[in-house]
């Protein structure tokens, strides 16, 4: 698979996916509607109760120049879903001409309806040029909590960032007005720049989005604040707003970050869903 890293074919695998859940008249999610093309699939759907979980699956393991992910999820009301993908996601060095590989991800979640996105991290190789866009639209009465996990060269194998660039953006609206952007550039003199990543190569930003009226923005805060109390790098936990909860993680090592990263969802799902949650049974392979 390390191929990839010194010798690319030319060859696209441009890839689309499209998935819509609703709730059934048994209080469960289901998976109603389908659409794909090229390499992304889900799995069969697990269950936490009302929760579903949903594998989103990339074959390749990882993306070269040229290569273009689409990927869109709708929640009908009430509906419960969880997404997250079965392992690291990569972006392999590019071509010469620095062609991009692009990922862009839409969900839209309506009235009284809960998304928890939350995919494993995204390796991104030296010489790689990303460019990766999450778009939220929810109703107030929804709630949504989502984080992205990038990960900066291969530290474990002498391999570090030294070309490249990654375009990160992140855009939210309630009720079709923005809510929440955040646009990150990442490239190695950002990577190494005391004002930027400082040397760190695990870089997390998670944000929970609270349904109108919900009391516990500051149960989360507290109790974020808390787990991260251990966390060997560097962290901020900040309520923008009533409802609006915005977290940063920056450390050496991946696996602290992703330990984290579980850490919180089983705070912040307990919280929005007024029960215990359960793990993805893919987290624990």
């Amino acid at each position: 698979m390390d191929q990839h890293l010194s010798n690319q074919s030319d060859y696209v695998w441009p890839a689309s996916l499209s998935c819509q859940f609703h709730q059934t008249s048994a209080g469960n999610t289901a998976l109603a509607e389908i659409s794909h093309t090229g390499p992304l699939r889900v799995q069969k759907l697990f269950h936490d109760r009302d929760l579903a979980h949903c594998y989103v699956l990339h074959p390749p393991g990882g993306m070269v120049s040229g290569d273009d992910l689409d990927c869109r999820f709708r929640l009908h009301p009430k509906a419960k879903v969880l997404i997250t993908t079965p392992a690291s996601g990569k972006l392999y060095r590019s071509r010469q001409n620095g062609s991009m590989q692009t990922t862009r991800t839409v969900i839209e979640i309506d009235e009284e309806a809960m998304c928890a996105y939350m995919p494993q991290d995204t390796i991104v190789f030296d010489g790689a040029y990303g460019d990766l866009e999450t778009q939220v639209f929810l109703d107030s009465s929804a709630t949504y909590f989502g984080w992205e996990h990038t990960v900066f060269g291969r530290s474990a194998g002498f391999l570090p960032f030294t070309v490249g660039h990654l375009s990160q953006r992140l855009s939210v609206y309630c009720d079709h007005r923005l809510l929440y952007r955040d646009h990150l550039r990442i490239d190695p003199e950002t990577l190494a720049s005391a004002s930027g990543l400082d040397a760190m190569t695990s870089l997390a930003s998670g944000l929970l989005v609270l349904r109108q009226g919900s009391q516990v923005t500051d149960a989360v805060v507290v109790g974020c604040r808390q787990i991260l109390e251990d966390f060997p790098g560097k962290s901020g936990v900040t309520a923008v707003r009533d409802g609006l909860i915005s977290i940063r993680l920056l450390s050496d090592r991946s696996e602290d970050t992703r330990n984290v990263l579980y850490s919180l969802w089983s705070l912040v799902g307990d919280q929005i869903m007024a029960r215990t949650v359960e793990t993805p049974r893919i987290w624990r392979t």
